[in-house]
């Protein structure tokens, strides 16, 4: 015999007049939900370690609407792996990162001044990377960024040059 869950529900066993805590149903969070706290993560820590100042082009003070976190390697082709990778994430302004379609060529450049040749070499090799990115993909990139979301500007200038050591794309595999 089928219950509905209205009866599941109004059958659970109360304690004091409430419902007990071993009785209340946990909500699985949805993707959708996993994937917009993430990338709200990733623009708190890519401007604490920025600044409010244009990564590409160097326009300041940016704000608002203007203020944008932008991609070298656009997050409609590059995976999960470097849509939420800091070496990949940098503030832009709106003329670089809309109107100039990320000016891909100068944030490059850029790249490789501040970082070096080398850094910029691993990334254009992650742009490959191919992984699943599931529920606990995300959960574990949530805790990385809400673990470092608080560190200083030059913490988060190192964590960025020494990324893939520590998170190589096997250990999300």
């Amino acid at each position: 015999m089928r219950t509905s869950k209205n009866t599941v529900r109004s059958t659970q066993k109360k304690v004091s007049g409430k419902k007990s805590s071993s009785s209340k149903k946990v909500k699985a969070r949805s993707t959708k939900s996993l994937k917009k706290e993430l990338w709200e993560l990733c623009k708190k820590v890519v401007r604490a370690r920025d600044g409010n100042t244009c990564f590409i082009c160097g326009k300041t003070p940016l704000d608002g609407s203007g203020w944008h976190t932008g991609h070298l390697h656009p997050s409609s082709v590059c995976g999960a792996y470097l849509r939420y990778d800091v070496r990949n994430l940098h503030s832009s302004c709106y003329n670089c990162n809309i109107n100039l379609g990320g000016n891909g060529a100068a944030f490059l450049l850029k790249l490789e001044e501040v970082y070096g040749k080398e850094f910029s070499q691993a990334m254009i090799k992650d742009k490959n990377v191919i992984l699943k990115a599931d529920f606990i993909f995300y959960e574990k990139k949530i805790k990385e960024f809400r673990e470092i979301s608080d560190w200083d500007k030059d913490k988060l200038l190192d964590y960025t040059r020494t990324f893939r050591e520590r998170h190589p794309p096997e250990s999300y595999m």
